[in-house]
């Protein structure tokens, strides 16, 4: 791949991010293109979340109005459209999002060690959320992933000990359970062998994003082949008898416009049985 030079902004290796983005993350990089999202989030007022460091690497998050415009979209609040997958501060609503890890939070005893406390506060950034309702969510970021937990039992904010234990809920299947928990816990690191890889339905996506926003730019069919494949290869294409490139390109921009026209809530949705929730 290389920059486009017909667009010296569309450089390919500022979608490189979007390697470890989990399905959730994906939703929310088509949704801040929706133009009528945008317009949505640019008429909240300012002030109408509150954001503060709580402590190291903590953020505590919490409403100061109703959010009905953002429940609309399955959001709890508008995050910054300009964050991405990663950055952006996009919780989910349940019912958009099912597919969640649950974090069960229960009394400690005086001085017990809780090992999933100690490891995420030590290796991840965290976003603390209580929603309009009170329910408490949080953003766990660490090694390029983001998982969204759902808090129940205690609150986060007692100064009482606490323990933490996982819960897997929205999944038919004993493997769902085990992949979606393997998938949470990549926060932490993981070995060089098990980093992810441009699987095809994760170039896919990647790929319907560089389209929508060539498009956007205004190129061509021709220009967004340049900047997913190189000038090189996309000349070549374009020059010989086959369609395969022009149509494969025609295809990533009509999959972009229905994912960013709604179709990012099926990113959301339970994923089918046997298959991997990334």
């Amino acid at each position: 791949m290389s920059i486009c030079p017909d667009a010296p902004h569309m450089d390919p290796k500022s979608y490189a991010y979007t390697l470890t983005l989990s399905r959730s993350r994906w939703a929310w990089e088509f949704l801040r293109r929706n133009p009528d999202f945008l317009a949505d989030a640019a008429r909240e007022p300012p002030g109408s979340v509150s954001i503060r460091t709580a402590c190291p690497r903590t953020l505590l998050v919490k409403p100061r109005t109703d959010q009905v415009a953002a429940d609309r979209w399955g959001l709890a609040f508008f995050p910054d459209p300009a964050a991405t997958g990663y950055d952006a501060l996009a919780f989910w609503s349940g019912t958009r999002f099912p597919r969640q890890v649950q974090l069960q939070v229960s009394p400690a005893m005086p001085g017990e060690m809780c090992e999933i406390q100690d490891k995420t506060r030590a290796l991840c950034d965290i976003v603390h959320l209580v929603d309009s309702a009170g329910r408490e969510h949080l953003l766990v970021k660490g090694n390029g992933h983001v998982v969204q937990v759902r808090c129940t039992g205690l609150s986060l904010l007692t100064n009482d000990p606490v323990r933490l234990g996982f819960l897997i809920h929205g999944v038919e299947t004993f493997q769902q359970r085990v992949s979606l928990l393997a998938d949470a816990q990549r926060v932490y690191g993981m070995p060089p062998q098990t980093q992810p890889a441009w699987t095809r339905s994760r170039l896919a996506l990647r790929n319907a994003l560089i389209a929508w926003d060539c498009q956007m730019a205004g190129l061509s069919l021709r220009a967004t082949a340049s900047v997913i494949y190189g000038e090189f290869r996309s000349r070549e294409a374009w020059a010989g008898p086959s369609r395969a490139m022009k149509d494969e390109m025609r295809r990533a921009r009509k999959r972009a416009h229905r994912l960013v026209h709604g179709g990012y809530r099926q990113l959301l949705a339970r994923a089918p049985s046997g298959r991997r929730t990334l």
